[in-house]
């Protein structure tokens, strides 16, 4: 069994309806229930026949932001729930200025949290519902074009949970993506106002995710890093290397290097083994001279402890091995942020910085052979 430090598995009771976990500090035997436990089926409208569904607890943690906790997919109505996530978290904010000073570690070094929103932020006319005493907003609504084939055509639906930390003069959107097919996005956005000491100074939004990925429960789960390769002449081949002890891995845009977890025991009826790829969403490879920054993969087994990014590569040593085990998957994405006019304004010959729009960076949890045919076919 998981150390009890950890969330404990999170149980469904299908009578009654609730996800039941306990936080590793708070009062044991906390409920999840509304607002911190989200059940949606797909598709939105209930006058049409249901075809998946997903239900997830999410917790607002200071230092963290929005969490998420324990999510399960369901692919139909008669087939069984199945678990994607354990724990899923932005667990650094790595923010590195060119001339070599500051080197913000936002989550390591304050206490920032989540800030309340307003109707602005989550209006009801586009699918939004504030949470928790306005500081989340659950937006439900179209995603746009998910398939077509000429005159055949199907719109994909998702969920979406998020809120900002308020990080001095940034705020830092954390996202979560829960979709009708099975696919789940991370994202994080930085915006709010330029450092006012350095407001035209390029720096860099790092951006570290802790993924505690337990696909169909926390047993025998292993990673491999699937790479593409082209040749020399007309011909390309794809790859896949498992990963046999704890590690990092660099990701290489000409490979299109990603992630692929799966299950020991989970197959789908033709008999494939199912898993989930994490697939990069990145514009470019950041590398500091911090250690921890080398790598934008990084592979450990579970332990409740490790939760500190700058200590990461201490955690891979010696390594252990996370064939078949209980595993925990790292990503490191960034934004990188060019000072522009477009940030604020000039008062004379001094520039004030008023408005960073948004810059989003972040990855895509993707089922392969979850499904056993093509999903929501029209």
């Amino acid at each position: 069994m998981k150390s009890r430090n950890k969330l404990t598995l999170c149980l469904f009771s299908f009578f009654a309806g609730v996800l039941v976990w306990t936080h590793p500090v708070a009062v044991q035997g906390q409920a999840c229930s509304a607002p911190y436990f989200i059940e949606q089926r797909f598709p939105i409208n209930t006058s049409s026949p249901e075809e998946t569904r997903w239900r997830f607890c999410w917790q607002r943690v200071t230092k963290n932001g929005l969490v998420i906790n324990a999510a399960f997919f369901r692919k139909s109505p008669s087939s069984p729930w199945v678990q994607v996530i354990y724990d899923a978290r932005v667990i650094e904010l790595f923010v590195p200025y060119h001339s070599g000073s500051p080197r913000f570690l936002d989550m390591s070094s304050f206490n920032f949290s989540l800030f309340q929103l307003t109707p602005k932020h989550c209006p009801p006319t586009n699918g939004g519902t504030l949470l928790d005493n306005n500081y989340v907003c659950k937006e439900i609504h179209d995603r746009g074009l998910a398939w077509t084939n000429y005159n055949n055509v199907r719109r994909g639906e998702e969920v979406v949970l998020w809120g900002g930390i308020g990080a001095g003069n940034y705020n830092y959107i954390i996202e979560w993506t829960f979709r009708d097919d099975g696919v789940v996005l991370g994202r994080v956005g930085a915006t709010a106002t330029n450092y006012p000491p350095q407001p035209l100074e390029t720096h860099m939004h790092g951006i570290f995710w802790r993924l505690d990925i337990d696909l169909n429960g926390f047993p025998g789960d292993s990673v491999g890093v699937v790479s593409h390769t082209e040749s020399l002449g007309p011909t390309a081949s794809d790859s896949t290397a498992m990963i046999p002890t704890e590690g990092s891995r660099q990701w290489n845009a000409s490979a299109f290097t990603n992630l692929v977890i799966h299950d020991s025991t989970l197959r789908n009826r033709q008999g494939h083994t199912s898993g989930y790829h994490l697939i990069p969403l990145r514009t470019g490879t950041p590398r500091h001279q911090e250690n921890f920054t080398k790598s934008d993969f990084w592979v450990t087994r579970y332990k409740f402890t490790e939760m500190f990014v700058p200590s990461l590569p201490t955690y891979i040593s010696p390594a252990e091995s996370v064939s078949n085990n209980d595993v925990v998957v790292w990503y490191y994405g960034a934004a990188h942020h060019t000072p522009r006019d477009e940030d604020g304004r000039y008062v004379g010959n001094a520039f004030q910085p008023t408005v960073a729009q948004v810059m989003w960076t972040g990855f895509m949890l993707k089922p392969h052979d979850l499904f056993d045919e093509t999903p929501l076919y029209p």
